[in-house]
């Protein structure tokens, strides 16, 4: 017996489509990060050849390694020598001369990390002829910038009539006072000017200027 014969189905799927020629993009450069990469570049060896020249341009010279009060004899221990940036404007003893300062007695309060100079030593704490005398000053009548001992200062009287100019020597730094708003420091003063500074003080008619280093 014959099988009844069936005509196969079309095959309809629609054939794949044809894959595009792999496209190249070619990375495009952009000239404001090539500029920012160079500069990058350029500061950074600035700032390296900066440094390099700060750590090698150095004097050495003498610091304290602790606080010396005034009228102390400065020891071996108190001193020692560091290196600082030649291009670091600041006053400083070099340090050939630390072992003459061994056995000399401080002149003014000494802090630790401060650079002791000739004027800030000598055989006693107060020069012949001169008096220390402690006086308060309210705020606006002193500079707000750092005093250390050993500047050198001007005394003026705003007193009425009152002339007086009293060239002196910071003793110690100015300490605020609880009320904050007046500090606390010692002067050296010549002998025959220590009464009238003292009264102005206590009056409240005394104005301190720094007037720097010799």
């Amino acid at each position: 017996m014959l099988r009844d014969h069936q005509p196969a189905r079309a095959d309809i799927t629609p054939p794949p489509a044809p894959r595009p020629d792999a496209v190249h993009l070619r990375a495009r450069r952009s000239p404001r990060l090539i500029a920012l990469g160079v500069l990058a570049v350029v500061l950074g060896a600035l700032g390296a050849a900066t440094l390099y020249s700060l750590n090698t341009n150095v004097v050495n010279v003498v610091v304290m390694t602790r606080d010396v009060v005034r009228g102390d004899e400065i020891g071996a221990a108190d001193l020692a020598v560091t290196e600082i940036p030649a291009t670091l404007q600041v006053s400083a003893s070099p340090a050939d001369q630390l072992e003459q300062m061994i056995g000399q007695r401080a002149l003014s309060d000494l802090p630790a990390g401060s650079f002791p100079l000739e004027r800030h030593l000598g055989e006693e704490p107060l020069p012949s002829g001169h008096s220390l005398i402690g006086i308060r000053l309210a705020a606006g009548r002193l500079p707000s910038a750092p005093l250390p001992p050993g500047t050198r200062i001007q005394l003026i009287s705003i007193a009425e009539d009152d002339e007086t100019v009293v060239d002196a020597l910071m003793a110690s730094s100015p300490v605020l006072l609880d009320d904050g708003s007046s500090h606390l420091l010692d002067v050296t003063v010549e002998d025959d000017v220590a009464a009238n500074i003292a009264s102005l003080a206590a009056t409240d008619q005394l104005v301190l200027i720094s007037v720097g280093d010799e």
